[in-house]
């Protein structure tokens, strides 16, 4: 704004009008209003920069005036492909950051398991089983498993573990070890890719990475990496969006991959995208949903730990 040349311009425009009064401005203020909700009308080239200025300036002039301050809102749309919503749960993740847990402290969650039988399939649940998980961030300590049978089967099967790294033998990477990862994408591709090979290596290079991204995913990852891995598998062919229901009941969005083992999902929450868990659909295996809640940090593991009896390495 040129206050030399704009201002005086704005004065001598309102110089012969009458004292803006509420009646008066009334129908200002309903024709303003009305033309925010209209489709924005282009300039034509004639008018010059410094006509712009003093346009937009006399309108909101006019509406501070009458006490009224049209305010346009913007409500994203609803995503119109997987792809979107993966990108969405990668702004989601960034901006739901957790405090960063010390190699020495244990990352407390929840993870929720729902099995059932799909067409038939023997020998397979109903079965829902909520996991309480106290895991060491860096592995050098065991770790706790509290498993807590189903509301609704009072007797089912409950027992208590504790999570013992074998020596030497490659398992999930851990907390720490996730830290360490690239977020470069084709870095962090080529990482996917390797964890989605074990144990088959048949599989296409698109197919060990969204297996390779939900394996991962299966445990907590930190924010900026976990949004890395949506970016990743936005970029996948053959992935699609469907409505489905996370293990503990709760209605989401779900980007899904299916290949010549099954179904796998990732689901998020409607209207944040947060990542809520994911499912499983093999064939002659059932159906498996899974939740995980958001870590908390533990110094330590609950004294009762201290009776647990360790059962062997996992």
């Amino acid at each position: 704004m040129n206050e030399l040349t704009d201002l005086p311009e704005l004065r001598d425009l309102f110089a012969d009008k009458p004292h803006p009064t509420a009646d008066r401005l009334a129908p200002a203020r309903t024709a303003l209003l009305a033309e925010a909700r209209t489709k924005r009308r282009p300039w034509t080239r004639t008018r010059t920069v410094g006509l712009r200025r003093l346009m937009l300036a006399g309108g909101l002039v006019a509406a501070m005036a009458g006490g009224v301050i049209a305010v346009q809102t913007l409500t994203p749309s609803a995503p119109a492909s997987a792809a979107d919503v993966l990108r969405l749960a990668a702004e989601a993740a960034t901006a739901t950051q957790w405090p960063e847990p010390r190699d020495d402290q244990y990352l407390h969650y929840e993870r929720i398991a729902y099995t059932r039988s799909e067409n038939g399939v023997p020998n397979v649940g109903p079965r829902h089983i909520t996991g309480e998980v106290w895991e060491s961030v860096d592995g050098s300590r065991p770790g706790l498993l509290w498993n807590k049978p189903a509301k609704s089967i009072p007797h089912g099967n409950e027992y208590r573990e504790l999570l013992t790294r074998c020596p030497g033998h490659p398992d999930r990477p851990t907390y720490a070890d996730l830290r360490g990862w690239p977020t470069d994408q084709e870095q962090l591709r080529h990482k996917l890719a390797e964890r989605g090979n074990h144990p088959a290596g048949n599989k296409d290079t698109a197919a060990q990475t969204w297996n390779g991204a939900v394996r991962v995913l299966g445990t907590p990852v930190p924010p900026t990496l976990q949004a890395a891995i949506f970016e990743i598998a936005a970029t996948l062919p053959g992935i699609e969006m469907e409505e489905l229901k996370d293990a503990t009941g709760r209605s989401g969005i779900a980007v899904t991959r299916v290949d010549s083992e099954g179904r796998e999902s990732l689901i998020f929450d409607k209207s944040s995208y947060v990542f809520l868990g994911g499912q499983e659909l093999v064939p002659g295996r059932g159906r498996e949903l899974w939740s995980m809640t958001r870590p908390r940090i533990a110094d330590a593991l609950p004294a009762w730990s201290t009776s647990v009896k360790q059962r062997g390495c996992v």
